[in-house]
């Protein structure tokens, strides 16, 4: 008996820390945009994405406002880091 009570005391802990950690991890920092799954890119950086290993060129993109905006097309040894 003691143990079930147990039990429901651990169940009832993370069911309720449960949805506190999952909105810590969707919180992005002040005007920073989100790169697919995981990438995050800070407020007003400029990145790479769409590499084509053919041609060799890259799309840039910039984040401003949350927002990741392109801008141009470049060369790959030239381009910024890889966004994400």
């Amino acid at each position: 008996m003691r143990l079930t009570s147990i039990v429901k005391v651990a169940i009832l802990a993370a069911a309720v820390a449960l949805p506190s950690v999952a909105s810590a991890k969707a919180k992005l920092p002040p005007g920073a945009c989100a790169f697919g799954k995981k990438g995050v890119i800070a407020a007003g950086m400029m990145c790479s994405s769409n590499c084509d290993p053919k041609t060799g060129w890259c799309a840039q993109a910039a984040c401003w406002n949350g927002q990741l905006t392109p801008i141009v097309s470049c060369p790959t040894p030239l381009c910024f880091a890889k966004c994400g």
